[in-house]
């Protein structure tokens, strides 16, 4: 009904009408509806009252309190209360392990489910507590509205007599109802309630504000039901509420029906005709629909109690005064009509009455009363029953009774109490024309015994009947106020701490609870609530808690609601910690001393024991140890006490290594998971020696990424058996497999071949030793290869300019091989291409196994270099050649000639065995070519006829230096051919 963001105004054609839809979204839109011969436009008009908060749709109703007669049996929520903001100083029942301390010093605890009443500090969230309504101080209905029945049958315009208010007029004052008052509002509908869940928490005031400036009050429930067990739900709440704020029976009550999702459905008057017999059970007998015009002929909804009851919305383009239009609406034949969301600019929905709200006002008021309190004193173990009623019937009647009824019981009277007159001067003030409203008032206390205790224990609606008899002993000539009855199930608790441990699980807590009352066993009782099955139980006794008596002192036994247990560690335990299963504490009040039967039971919220957090802090390599820290927070800890953690290859997806942690204290996984169990010595530290553990080494120098698995085991050698892993999801690559390397020197010194330089790489963690081979690349055989000793391998140099690099220090060598050495020899005797291989190796004995390995550039041995000193001619016809010839491939070739040719015919003249001379020279310039210090050649051709005919047919002469493995230098060779030249006798 109460439109709070504005109209959207859509004026296009006067044929064109606004259809106003429910506020949860506020929208507007235009609709051409024709009336008749009417040419004018009109609009259907639905209330549009959402709440203004979100509003829960639990419902609210008065039941018996849950007897659970097995642990397994399924944890019924009550029902839940959506209320403004309210403040409030009493602990709200609930049940986790922590309270934390309200400031009054009560604790506050919470649960998973409420029952509360806008402004009512009732318990929140207990499971199996009935809803007991406590009735504020009533402000009644006024009779002193002024009547807007002349008025509608003598005005034609469109100006309004009445109003309605929600939540979103929180602050109107009394004057302001006034001013409004005197503006000829005489009607004022407040709304109290939406659905099942949510309460105008200003209600109180509105009502009492509009009353003190002489307005008649009606009330209106914005309707969501679908069903009729929820149409009673909503007419239940409806009139708590009535009740809450002082309003009477003879209240006009409207069910405010809105063309809305919920209602569109073809049986919503059946539902209906249910809310409004739910509102006469409960005394409230008046009744009215408000709704839209084009829905109520959809719906037919005003047939529930008639067009004259019906108060009906249609809006206009144009709000200014318009007779025929007025008249018009009239003919329809509803009671009232809402023509307007924004009356004088206040955005308050207004209406013109016909008829529906005069007779209201013109009702006389002769009775009225109201029950301010009526709750159990949990001080004084009383019932305690407060309140007031005025009756022009009550005059002559001098003696007052207040009796309690069993309504459950065939209305059987408990017991019965004679009072005093209470001066009462509000009620005298509300309702100064109705007899004795001045000493209406009344109190009584009833003990907590007997019959009524029963009464309360049974879960049974308790009545009070406030009688005026003119009978000493009540029983003739009188007159009754029956209130509504009420089922004393309220039933709240909280668990203080629930510890769990190896030795098993201790709880704490309170649990207080009407019903307690005759039920003299006290059980708490651990159930696995995964499987529905009982995990062990334990009678206790009841401890004084004056902190939950101050909180809820209207609910028995709440100073004597303490409570504690311990449950050792069966299989039973044991087993539902294992496979993480839920753990749920009852607490059940039982007069069967084996708490199997007549119980009330508070079912606490579940503990899930499954929780499995962890975190790495360190993963790294100090003296040959691979370093793993950090800490692994896991429930199942406590059944599986043993911490391990494991490494995985990530390329092969198998497990390289295992060893079991030393467990440490944290206290800073302590306050960041306070619930885990474990956290607060849930550290880790675990230390892997690389060299003597294979599968490591082998990951690590393959190249190989690592990923770790921190583990709760129940077995403490192997950790196998029960067990809960934490996957991390970080890869680890060993310093990312960083390396550097340089071949400083490789080449022929002497009869060896040696090979310096140095290869440093963060692989070597794992290798116990440095192997350099000798590679012929060529023919891809090895040659040779040597271990690498610790002094040759101390690089002070590189740990400097590589640093970054594991063992960079310890990455030199210095490596030489015998060019004796057959399969050297050969290979260069071929010419082939050489290569250094430097290796990491965790095989230190052979140079196998796992390895990590630089392959060194491919060098070529293929040199061979010459120098003809002298060619001469001696007188005697003889030749003289010296010089020399240095090629690694002469290895292995140990005859050397030299050779006289005649370059001009091309043929050898003659040839002699050389005797290799020592050529220091040669060597240093030629100090990586093998033997160049022997490489040096002198030889005398004898003069011979061959000579001298060659020299003198001027051929030109060449000399050939050979080195060959053939004694006789005619195979297997290799040659220097020197230039050819011309010789003279």
């Amino acid at each position: 009904m109460q439109n709070k963001k504005g109209l959207r105004k859509e004026v296009k054609m006067e044929a064109k009408k606004r259809f106003k839809l429910y506020k949860s979204g506020k929208l507007w839109c235009c609709a051409a509806v024709a009336f008749g011969v009417m040419a004018f436009g009109t609009v259907d008009g639905q209330a549009d009252d959402t709440t203004p908060a979100a509003a829960t749709t639990s419902q609210i109703s008065t039941m018996a309190s849950q007897a659970v007669t097995t642990p397994a049996a399924d944890n019924t929520s009550s029902a839940q209360t959506s209320t403004e903001p309210a403040k409030a100083t009493t602990p709200v029942a609930g049940s986790t392990t922590t309270t934390a301390p309200a400031d009054n010093g009560a604790p506050v605890a919470k649960t998973e489910s409420s029952a509360s009443v806008s402004g009512n500090p009732t318990a929140e969230n207990a499971t199996t507590t009935t809803l007991n309504v406590q009735q504020q101080a009533a402000v009644p209905v006024t009779s002193r509205a002024v009547t807007t029945a002349a008025y509608a049958a003598t005005n034609n315009l469109t100006t309004a007599d009445t109003l309605d208010i929600s939540a979103y007029q929180p602050n109107i004052s009394e004057e302001t109802f006034r001013q409004y008052h005197n503006q000829g509002i005489n009607n004022v509908i407040v709304k109290l309630s939406e659905s099942t869940g949510w309460t105008n928490g200003y209600a109180q005031q509105q009502v009492s504000r509009a009353q003190a400036a002489g307005m008649t009050v009606s009330a209106y429930h914005f309707v969501r039901f679908t069903t009729a067990g929820q149409a009673q739900a909503e007419a239940q709440l409806f009139a708590r509420m009535a009740r809450s704020v002082g309003l009477g029976n003879d209240t006009l009550m409207i069910a405010d029906v809105e063309d809305v999702p919920q209602t569109r459905y073809a049986g919503i008057v059946n539902n209906l005709n249910v809310f409004f017999q739910t509102l006469s059970s409960l005394g409230y007998t008046n009744h009215g629909v408000y709704t839209g015009l084009s829905y109520d002929r959809q719906y037919n909804v005003s047939s529930t109690v008639g067009k004259a009851r019906t108060w009906v919305a249609m809006y206009y383009l144009d709000y200014s005064a318009n007779a025929t239009r007025s008249n018009y609406m009239r003919s329809l034949g509803y009671g009232a009509w809402q023509y307007t969301d924004n009356w004088n600019g206040t955005n308050i929905d207004a209406s013109i009455d016909f008829g529906m709200f005069a007779n209201y006002a013109g009702h006389q008021t002769t009775s009225a009363a109201n029950l301010d309190n009526f709750n159990i004193n949990a001080n004084n173990n009383t019932l305690d029953v407060a309140g007031w009623f005025a009756d022009n019937n009550n005059e002559g009647k001098n003696n007052r009774y207040v009796i309690l009824l069993d309504q459950d019981n065939g209305n059987r009277e408990i017991t019965r109490q004679q009072v005093n007159a209470v001066s009462r001067s509000d009620v005298a003030n509300a309702f100064s024309g109705i007899y004795g409203a001045g000493t209406s008032g009344f109190n009584a206390s009833f003990t907590l015994t007997g019959s009524l205790a029963d009464a309360i224990a049974n879960g049974h609606r308790i009545q009070v009947i406030i009688r005026y008899t003119s009978s000493s002993d009540g029983n003739s000539d009188y007159n009754d106020h029956q209130f509504n009855g009420t089922a004393f199930n309220a039933n709240v608790a909280s668990l203080d701490g629930l510890q769990v441990s190896q030795s098993g699980i201790n709880v704490a807590g309170w649990h207080a609870a009407d019903q307690s009352i005759n039920r003299q066993y006290h059980y708490v009782i651990l159930i696995d609530a995964t499987t529905k099955s009982e995990i062990a139980r334990q009678l206790v006794a009841n401890s004084v808690r004056n902190d939950v008596e101050q909180a809820y002192a209207n609910i028995y036994n709440s100073s004597n609601s303490g409570f504690s247990a311990s449950f050792i560690m069966n299989d039973k335990l044991w087993t539902a910690l294992q496979k993480g299963d839920s753990l749920q504490v009852i607490s059940r009040y039982t007069d069967d001393l084996n708490g199997n039967r007549d119980t009330v039971d508070y079912w606490f919220n579940p503990q899930v024991y499954n929780q499995n957090q962890a975190c790495l802090d360190d993963f790294s390599v100090y003296n040959g140890q691979l370093r793993v820290t950090g800490w692994h927070a896991a429930d199942r800890s406590v059944v599986e006490p043993y911490q391990w953690i494991i490494l995985i290859d990530n390329q092969t997806g198998k497990e390289v290594a295992r060893a079991q942690a030393i467990t440490t204290r944290r206290d800073d996984v302590q306050n960041a998971y306070p619930n885990i169990l474990n956290a607060d010595n849930s550290g880790f530290v675990t230390n892997f020696d690389i060299a003597d553990t294979p599968g490591l080494r082998a990951a690590i120098l393959d190249g190989h990424s690592l990923k770790v698995v921190a583990r709760y085991s129940d077995n403490n050698n192997g950790g196998e058996g029960h067990q809960t892993d934490y996957w991390f999801n970080s890869i680890h690559d060993l310093y990312n497999n960083q390396s550097a390397q340089k071949l400083e020197s490789f080449g022929i010194d002497h009869n060896q071949i040696k090979a310096t330089g140095w290869y440093a790489d963060n692989r070597s963690v794992a290798a116990k030793a440095m192997y350099i081979i000798l590679f012929d690349a060529s023919t891809n055989r090895e040659l040779g290869r040597q271990k690498v000793s610790a002094t040759n391998r101390m690089r002070p140099d590189i740990a400097s300019s590589n640093g970054n690099i594991a063992n960079a220090g310890m990455s030199g060598f210095d490596v030489a091989f015998d060019i004796n050495d057959a399969g050297i020899t050969q290979a260069l005797k071929n010419g082939d291409r050489l290569q250094i291989i430097a290796r990491y190796t965790d095989d230190d004995l052979g140079g196998e196994g796992n390895y990590a390995q630089h392959f060194f550039d491919v060098q070529s041995f293929q040199n061979n270099n010459a120098c003809l000193d002298s060619l001469r001619v001696d007188n005697d016809g003889s030749i003289q050649a010296s010089g020399w010839h240095v090629s690694n491939q002469i290895a292995g070739r140990a005859y050397h000639y030299v050779i006289l040719y005649d370059a001009t015919t091309g043929r050898e003249i003659t040839r002699e065995q050389a005797r290799s001379t020592q050529r220091p020279d040669v060597q240093s310039a030629y100090s990586n070519v093998y033997n160049s210090l022997n490489s040096g050649f002198n030889v005398n051709f004898a003069s011979s006829p061959a000579i001298r005919q060659v020299i003198n047919s001027g051929h030109n002469l060449q000399i050939i230096d050979r080195y060959s493995a053939d004694s006789y230098g005619n195979s297997d060779y290799v040659d220097y051919w020197f230039t050819p030249r011309r010789l003279y006798l």
